[in-house]
């Protein structure tokens, strides 16, 4: 891809641009590295560089963090990664989820660019050439803790299901107040228990029981006492407190420390260690995105990295997210990420168990924030999350539902034939094949087929075309496998001859030729 085309800008003005950008400051660790990297592209390097620090003068900074800070990006086509050094005055007092989500702009923003000319696989922060272990040895200690105990533990069968956000208490501020913005109607803390609890549905339906933080059934009538709102609006670890008060290392996992977001931290925190305490078997943390780019779009994934369980999964959930969406009525061409990044996070970094933050759309973008608003993309994504996370757990890869080629087929007059609609995929039974005619003759009567399949059982999956009263000419139809959930084949495109044999009279007008409905078997 062009630079011209990348920028999206008219022809001549993106040299002058790019040249422009060209002799900004470098960070020596960032020079040397770019210097490394052979698929390296200046141009493109120029224009992230130019992009991060954008969203590095406008961030908010917290305690500790320096007013002046420089930024520098480099993209290694090759290996699909995003490498990010910033320099001195990027670290804050305390490590925790607000210094996390400041990563999140520039994952977002960074990797919409940069995949217009590369797929972008994975995104890396240096901190003065350093990684953010040798400033905090206690980020490390935390995710290798975790993976002990994970290795130790038998996995349980419960699926924990986090509904992100809510309100918390600010100690900066005094008072209580929401984690995320409204945009285009969407309210990050309030939408995500709608979609905890269709995930429920499906999960508890087909599978493993489930432990949720924040139903929306959770105590309606009473609110919490100081701030005054229902509680399925307030953030987990306030009703984690109620419930577990004998053990504080789930909700006040900073101890005695008092700073800002203190609250904010521990409720990031309270999420993992609450699945950990009930024996979960997989966590799955449900949030929208959010950006100031608002083209941004699409549903994605993030793991903790160095766990390869984790990525499997967050692959699955991705794939059948993809399936289910883009089979839904007015969604097939939302884009579903592919590949999970990964970050360190704190909702994965301290689970005992395969945990991925599943990111449903952009409330940010309005196209995203409509659907997100949508009950049929919300049955969608979820079933999707729920189908990926099953099939996960049977050691099954990703495979959408697609069905074989169907061979052409010659009939003479009141003729019919079976013929065997094989598929691969995982569908959920009962499933139907469903044959629409795309080209029939002038003058003639051609009609659809269904038939019904119930179990997985019923084999062979067949339909029987036929030619009633046919003349010679060729007919054009579409077979495609539906399944229980709406999830769709793409159509097969396969023929029928029919043939008139000698001393046959000419077919007359109307008459029938087409698919019956037969049952498999």
């Amino acid at each position: 891809m062009t630079l011209t085309r990348l920028l999206r800008c008219a022809p001549g003005t993106c040299f002058a641009i790019a040249s422009l950008l060209a002799p900004l400051p470098s960070l020596a660790d960032a020079g040397s590295a770019a210097a490394s990297v052979q698929h390296s592209d200046a141009q493109l390097d120029a224009i992230l560089t130019v992009r991060a620090q954008e969203i590095l003068d406008r961030m908010k900074r917290l305690e500790g963090q320096s007013k002046d800070i420089r930024v520098q990006v480099v993209f290694d086509f090759g290996a699909g990664a995003l490498r990010v050094y910033f320099g001195p005055g990027i670290l804050p007092d305390d490590y925790g989820a607000s210094f996390e989500d400041q990563h999140d702009d520039f994952r977002h923003s960074l990797t919409h660019i940069a995949q217009k000319a590369a797929p972008v696989k994975e995104i890396m922060f240096r901190y003065d050439g350093r990684e953010i272990e040798a400033y905090f040895p206690e980020v490390r200690k935390e995710a290798e803790d975790a993976q002990r105990a994970r290795e130790r533990r038998s996995q349980g069968g419960h699926a924990f299901v986090s509904a992100s956000h809510g309100y918390y208490y600010h100690h900066g501020w005094k008072k209580w107040v929401l984690q995320r913005d409204p945009y285009h109607g969407v309210q990050e803390d309030f939408i995500t228990p709608e979609y905890a609890d269709e995930l429920q549905v499906w999960l508890a339906r087909r599978g493993p029981s489930v432990v949720t933080t924040r139903p929306r059934s959770l105590l309606i009538e009473i609110p919490h006492p100081e701030a005054m709102r229902p509680w399925w609006q307030m953030a987990a670890r306030y009703a984690l407190k109620e419930r577990f008060p004998e053990n504080p290392k789930i909700w006040n996992s900073k101890g005695d420390r008092i700073y800002p977001t203190r609250d904010y931290d521990e409720d990031i925190n309270s999420r993992p260690l609450m699945a950990n305490h009930v024996g979960a078997g997989v966590a799955l943390h449900l949030h929208t995105n959010g950006t100031d780019d608002a083209s941004a779009s699409g549903a994605r994934a993030v793991v903790q990295p160095g766990r390869p369980d984790d990525l499997v999964l967050g692959r699955s959930i991705l794939c059948y997210m993809k399936e289910l969406i883009q089979s839904a009525d007015g969604y097939g061409e939302f884009p579903v990420g592919g590949e999970p990044f990964q970050v360190d996070k704190g909702e994965n970094r301290l689970s005992e168990m395969p945990s991925v933050i599943v990111e449903m759309g952009f409330h940010t973008n309005p196209v995203d924030a409509a659907a997100l608003q949508d009950p049929v993309f919300r049955t969608a994504s979820m079933k999707g999350v729920e189908k990926g996370y099953r099939l996960f757990r049977e050691g099954k890869d990703c495979l959408p539902l697609k069905a074989e080629p169907i061979g052409g087929i010659n009939l003479s007059q009141g003729d019919s034939q079976q013929v065997d609609v094989a598929f691969e995929g995982y569908p959920q039974y009962p499933i139907q094949l469903i044959t629409t005619n795309v080209g029939c003759p002038p003058g003639w009567t051609c009609t659809d087929g269904r038939v019904h399949i119930e179990t997985p059982d019923a084999k062979p999956s067949q339909i029987t075309l036929r030619c009633e009263n046919a003349g010679s000419a060729p007919i054009l139809w579409d077979t495609r496998v539906v399944d229980d959930d709406g999830v769709k084949s793409p159509p097969v495109r396969h023929w029928v001859q029919c043939i008139r044999r000698p001393g046959d009279a000419v077919a007359r007008p109307g008459a029938p030729v087409g698919v019956q409905a037969a049952t498999a078997g």
